[in-house]
């Protein structure tokens, strides 16, 4: 394995500069180290580490499609975990590309194990352009709103520019699901107009509602504010990377779902399942043991639903990439 040298005296002075932050403020060596850049923090919540059924998939995944020869490159690397399952696999050449400061937390973890043939690359995906064609490209271009953090527009360009013929992207297929769901009590937070306070009636704020910031009618939940779903899941489309066009992607959707749980619909909530073969994926089910990750709930009006009763409703989707341009109403 090659050393790099100028790695090895990068994490050197890390090791320095964690051990002069321990001494007083007023001693001349932590002083030097006011403008030198710190590694950046992780979130509080790292979901793709936490969720041990997705790293798993990710791993399984890598150790089937990454190997001697291949060429593999990293998609917004954030804290390395990927390219260096990807390292364990011995490619040929191994590039993990991020903008920011995650890039040094990457490589620094990288390598704290010993991982140091992974090439990082301080760049935006889509001004990256390595010496030849790749043949797999890692991501986890997913966002709060699954589409939000650039999924689609991202990888159809690192595809049609870096991917090789017969190359993978990993994750490819995407099954996309608006579920109705009811929230457990202590989790649900009514429109202003529907707060029932004993001195104070809202309810004249209903005819503001049309002038409302649509980001009004959109939350993050934690997958324990669910309490059921109502229907069976089934995805309303799905998707793949290695084949999609561009504009191809519904604009329109009507869901039609029989209830199978009765219950309180307090909206839809939004999440997927993510495949890298036929056998291979990871969902965000939020129903699922050890879900960890948040999911989206587009608000509706809470209604009581009665089990074999029917939910019809329809989306506009007019830009996937921009949640506050999306529309839901009942049918």
């Amino acid at each position: 394995m090659r050393m790099n040298l100028m790695g090895l005296r990068r994490h050197a002075w890390g090791d320095v500069q964690a051990r002069l932050r321990h001494l007083p403020r007023m001693n001349p060596l932590r002083n030097l180290m006011a403008e030198v850049p710190e590694l950046a923090s992780p979130a509080p919540r790292d979901t793709p580490v936490v969720d041990a059924a997705r790293v798993d998939a990710y791993r399984h995944a890598i150790e089937r499609y990454v190997g001697p020869e291949r060429t593999v490159v990293d998609v917004c690397t954030g804290n390395g975990l990927r390219a260096i399952l990807a390292a364990r696999c011995n490619p040929g050449k191994l590039y993990a590309v991020d903008a920011s400061r995650n890039l040094d937390t990457a490589q620094w973890v990288a390598c704290r194990n010993g991982f140091t043939d992974i090439e990082f690359v301080r760049a935006d995906i889509s001004r990256f352009q390595p010496a030849k064609k790749v043949d797999v490209l890692l991501h986890e271009q997913v966002g709060d709103g699954l589409f939000d953090a650039g999924l689609i527009p991202k990888l159809l360009d690192a595809r049609d520019r870096l991917l090789a013929p017969g190359g993978r992207i990993l994750p490819n297929r995407f099954d996309v699901f608006f579920e109705p769901v009811q929230l457990r009590d202590e989790a649900r937070v009514p429109f202003i107009w529907d707060q029932r306070l004993p001195n104070v009636d809202f309810s004249c704020l209903q005819i503001l509602r049309d002038t409302l910031d649509p980001a009004y009618f959109t939350r993050i939940i934690r997958p324990q504010d669910v309490e059921r779903s109502l229907c069976e899941a089934s995805p309303v489309f799905t998707l793949d990377l290695e084949t999609l066009r561009a504009g191809s992607l519904p604009k329109r959707l009507e869901l039609e779902r029989p209830v199978v749980r009765g219950g309180r619909m307090d909206g839809l909530c939004l999440f997927y399942r993510a495949h890298f073969d036929s056998s291979l994926s990871y969902d965000t089910f939020p129903e699922r043991p050890r879900a960890c990750a948040p999911v989206m709930l587009l608000r509706t009006d809470a209604r009581d639903f009665a089990r074999y009763e029917t939910i019809r409703l329809e989306l506009s989707l007019p830009d996937l990439a921009d949640v506050t341009t999306w529309r839901w109403n009942s049918l």
